[in-house]
């Protein structure tokens, strides 16, 4: 071993610790979703670089028992990553039964590798060898496994920056979501190019070795980065005591903002915009639609939108007679257009305004 190598797997070796310990941290401190999520993804990453590094020091000659522990376990990962994007983007967010489904997949891949893990650590040890041989050929069933592996992360990883970036357009200076769609976009471009060196690696001889030291050496600084924001006490991860006048005020600007819709009626106007709306009430934009985000889960065109048509619905119970038109129903609801009004009322409903019409009067 080099010495730049023994360098390497010293600072990945400390990084593997301080992925356990900065999971401890989270699990011990007040325990949000994101929170749980990160600390259960920072024990998936130690032990995926711990086995990892016994493999690339060749200690996993004298323990191979621990072989394979890393491979169905990497499967939480994908999912693990877009959960986290959806705790820090809806408000009270938890993982309901459907959403474990997203974790078939590790569960599958743990009872394929039942029959692995009662071999023995021989018969271990050859196994890896003879896969791993077979990874750089374009005709191995291994190196399509790899690949829709690196297909399945990517979805994953894909949604969880659409979400972000959703929330981004609504909510601009969002400390943690901030951070973490960097932490996506840093993990992105890493996925990336692991995924070019994997697929052109066929066609060269490659040294996999110091790719693999290189890819543990950014999963390290990765968790580094995780372990800063930890030290800065940032509002990533700190619990900071929350003021009592602040939230009074939120939770009073809340109850302007509802009333604006439910009293005032606001949403009548066709010409309604968000600045329009924060000098109604008196508020800065941003901070309007920061709290219209967590309070309806949605922005504030989209909840405009939900008014109009819940004023549209109501129209159209009152008449009875079907003495009124689509275009008069639209512009008594806030809508400035048919097109609009059909538009949104198909989005939300599922059907035309006239189907409405037809089904509420049979």
């Amino acid at each position: 071993m080099t010495g730049i190598s023994l360098i390497i797997n010293i600072l990945i070796i400390f990084g593997t610790c301080q992925a356990f310990f900065i999971a401890y941290v989270l699990l011990s401190s007040d325990r949000t979703a994101f929170k749980k999520l990160l600390a259960t993804l920072l024990i998936v990453e130690g032990i995926i670089l711990f086995e990892r590094l016994l493999v690339e020091t060749e200690l996993i000659n004298s323990m191979p028992h621990l072989l394979g522990i890393a491979t169905p376990i990497s499967f939480l990962k994908p999912p693990l990553l877009f959960f986290m994007a959806l705790s820090i983007t809806i408000q009270g967010f938890k993982l309901s039964k459907k959403s474990y489904l997203h974790f078939v997949v590790f569960c599958l891949m743990l009872v394929l590798n039942i029959p692995f893990y009662f071999l023995s650590g021989t018969e271990k040890l050859e196994t890896v060898n003879r896969f791993m041989t077979k990874i750089p050929s374009y005709t191995s069933f291994e190196f399509y496994f790899f690949l829709s592996f690196f297909a399945y992360i990517g979805v994953y990883v894909f949604f969880g920056i659409k979400k972000l970036q959703q929330f981004k357009k609504q909510v601009t200076n969002n400390v943690l979501v901030n951070w973490y769609y960097t932490i996506l976009i840093s993990y992105s471009i890493f996925l990336l190019i692991h995924l070019i060196y994997f697929i052109f690696q066929p066609l060269g001889n490659y040294n996999f070795a110091v790719f693999n030291q290189v890819s543990m050496l950014a999963m390290t600084f990765l968790i580094q980065s995780i372990a800063y924001k930890l030290i800065d006490k940032t509002l990533i991860f700190t619990s900071k005591p929350t003021n009592l006048n602040n939230l009074t005020k939120r939770k009073n600007d809340q109850i302007r903002i509802v009333n604006l819709f439910e009293i005032d009626k606001i949403h009548l106007n066709d010409n309604l915009n968000l600045k329009i709306f924060s000098e109604s009430v008196s508020l800065p934009s941003n901070y309007v639609s920061e709290i219209i985000n967590q309070k309806f889960n949605c922005s504030f065109k989209k909840l405009v939108n939900q008014y109009r048509l819940k004023e549209a619905k109501e129209i159209i119970k009152r008449d009875k007679d079907n003495k009124l038109k689509l275009i008069e129903i639209a512009y008594d609801s806030g809508f400035n257009n048919k097109v609009s009004f059909y538009r949104v009322f198909k989005e939300f409903e599922g059907i035309a305004p006239s189907e409405y019409i037809k089904n509420l009067k049979s």
